[in-house]
């Protein structure tokens, strides 16, 4: 560690020797813990599919239907002898349709197919009631990723100019002349900008409880004339439906001014390129190259992925829980597994023992919250089940007359009948939202429960081989940030059911809303080196950063061998990063999660332990004054 840094910038002082060695890959928009974990993991991975394609004998069917699905995303002499006629059934589909009552004619097989249409159905747990799933109804998202772009006229004008010179290229490459590929491109744009008014902005977004609004059948059926919501939603489920639950109210209140016979010609050309860009990695190399050239601009990604990785996602993005249950039950040892649960459920005891102490809660409000954290369930590795419909797949290669734009919508036909086939049903809480060979972790709300895969248990986050305070430092905190989630500004609305409920008394809501003032306040405007950060976007993940922080401190402060410094470096360690500036700015933007730099830094100096530790004064820029700190959890 560069300890002359230590008092002026922390993450530097730690992270600087790695920062100045550190190279994003070409077909990385940045380097990171995460990433270098995630490299590692894709290179196993990868290994691991070409042994099992030599020799698929041992393996259990849905690998060997991996290994067979591979085989075809790999080929990229057929893929690009055949060039772009796979999607010329999609093209044909939509062109087909002539009016407004076509489409709702045709709806329930384009969306049970995967084809993009304007506004869409999904089915999940009910916020009022998590032991029921309903269907929600909502807009399709914008060509650029966030409504801000749009506000301001340079940076819609330069965004939309790299767009269209994507789709340009691509539809060219579909045989489209410049000509109607530019119609297509016009009127595309011209109903995407009719979206913008009734899109939410990434802030809104954020604060999620806020995207929960139930409308009655009579209601929808009174404010949409235009198309049969409901029943094309009854058709979808095959059930009858009572209510939707709209994401966004201004989209229903403008639907028939949006979604009508007069613009139904650029709804056909928005589907028309929606759905170029969303099976053109389906096809040639060139195509698939030539689709990304936007989100490769956006965020600052020097070139297109490898045909070798890029086939070896499209196989394992379809079959990733397949594969991740393979990655948790060979490479993370049951010695481990049984270490990190006992570290969970240690950290759920501190968090206990906090909120006993906590001197802003009245005892009614703190034994409900003991009560949402003692019901909380703990997954470790891998899970018990996988999706049902994994065993369903049945591929069929080229040989056998397919093609990899027909397997996908065989597979997404799979995928969505079994979501919606889950309308009105209990949920099946053992299935994980990721697969145990992905670098994360997550909180849901809605199951009160926390998920911990395999790929994330190691090091610098874990390892036997750390000190515990680094461990402590590294996924103690990951563990403690994923608890946190379920008393930040979001999860703390919901009981321990899963359910939205308010559990607090009136006083306590008060001084919990105004101490998320005060975290907002804390990070709103703070400098990052590629703008400021957003503290109302960001919100959420800094009350989760700092009460996983100080829960992990207090468990590690337990210890008879606590070393502040092992623990306080090792949270910095596993926040370095090294993005493209274009990329950095995007998630000031859109990202939830704050910078990096201030999740190290902004966060340590939030900490009297830390600024006590290294005699920071007041004129260091680490200092924050203890009038200044926020603690909530």
């Amino acid at each position: 560690m560069n300890k002359a840094l230590i008092k002026k910038n922390f993450y530097e002082a730690v992270n600087k020797d790695w920062l100045e060695k550190a190279e994003i890959p070409a077909d990385q928009p940045s380097m990171s813990a995460f990433l270098e974990l995630h490299l590692g993991i894709e290179k196993t991975l990868m290994d691991l599919t070409s042994v099992w394609e030599s020799n698929n004998k041992e393996l259990n069917p849905q690998l060997k239907k991996y290994i067979k699905y591979y085989q075809m995303t790999k080929d990229f002499e057929k893929r690009d002898l055949l060039g772009s006629k796979p999607f010329e059934v999609i093209k044909n589909r939509i062109n087909g349709l002539k009016n407004l009552s076509d489409l709702e004619a045709s709806y329930v097989d384009l969306t049970l197919d995967g084809i993009e249409t304007p506004f869409g159905y999904y089915v999940m747990q009910d916020f009022m009631n998590s032991n029921n799933q309903v269907l929600y109804f909502g807009a399709s998202d914008l060509f650029l990723p966030d409504t801000s772009y749009y506000k301001d006229e340079q940076s819609k004008e330069q965004m939309l100019g790299l767009f269209t010179q994507t789709s340009k290229a691509l539809l060219a490459l579909f045989g489209y002349n410049e000509q109607d590929g530019q119609s297509i491109i016009d009127d595309a744009i011209l109903f995407d900008s009719l979206l913008v008014p009734v899109t939410k902005s990434s802030v809104e977004k954020a604060d999620y409880v806020k995207m929960y609004n139930p409308l009655k059948k009579e209601e929808v059926n009174q404010k949409i004339n235009s198309f049969g919501v409901i029943k094309t939603a009854e058709k979808l489920v095959n059930q009858k439906v009572d209510e939707l639950i709209v994401l966004n109210l201004d989209f229903i209140n403008a639907f028939d001014s949006i979604i009508n016979e007069e613009h139904f010609s650029l709804m056909k050309s928005w589907m028309i390129l929606s759905n170029a860009m969303a099976f053109a990695s389906d096809l040639s190399d060139e195509i698939r190259v030539a689709s990304g050239a936007f989100s490769r601009a956006l965020s600052g990604i020097k070139e297109a992925r490898s045909k070798e990785k890029f086939a070896f996602y499209q196989a394992y993005n379809r079959f990733g829980q397949s594969v991740g249950l393979y990655y948790g039950k060979h490479y993370f040892g049951e010695k481990a597994k049984n270490d990190v649960k006992a570290m969970v459920h240690e950290i759920i005891g501190i968090y206990e023992e906090r909120i006993r102490k906590n001197d802003w809660l009245k005892e009614e409000t703190k034994e409900k919250a003991i009560k949402k954290l003692s019901t909380l369930s703990v997954h470790v590795g891998y899970p018990d089940e996988l999706p049902p419909y994994l065993d369903q797949i049945d591929i069929k290669n080229y040989d056998e007359g397919s093609n990899l734009v027909l397997e996908k919508i065989k597979m997404n036909r799979l995928i969505n009948a079994f979501n919606y086939q889950k309308y009105n049903q209990a949920p099946n809480r053992n299935l994980w939202g990721m697969p145990a060979s992905m670098v994360n972790a997550y909180y849901s709300p809605t199951n009160n429960q926390i998920v911990f895969p395999a790929a994330i248990l190691q090091k610098p986050y874990y390892s036997l081989e750390q000190s515990p305070s680094e461990n402590y430092g590294g996924i103690g905190a990951v563990m403690a940030h994923e608890i946190s989630h379920a008393f930040d500004n979001n999860g703390a609305k919901f009981d321990e059911f899963g359910s939205l409920n308010n559990w607090w008394s009136k006083e306590d809501l008060d001084a919990f809303n105004q101490k998320s003032q005060d975290m907002i306040k804390l990070f709103d405007g703070v400098e990052t080196g590629v703008g400021p950060c957003n503290g109302t976007l960001t919100v959420s993940e800094n009350i989760a950063d700092s009460g996983g922080l100080r829960c992990a401190l207090e468990a590690s402060k337990k210890k008879d061998d606590h070393n502040y410094d092992e623990f306080f470096q090792n949270w910095a360690r596993v926040w370095r990063n090294k993005s493209s500036k274009e990329y950095a700015e995007l998630l000031l933007r859109v990202d939830v999660h704050g910078p990096t730099i201030l999740r190290a830094n902004r966060q340590l100096s939030n900490l009297e332990e830390f600024i006590n530790f290294y005699e920071i004064k007041e004129d260091d820029p680490m200092y924050l004054k203890k009038e200044e700190m926020v603690s909530i959890w």
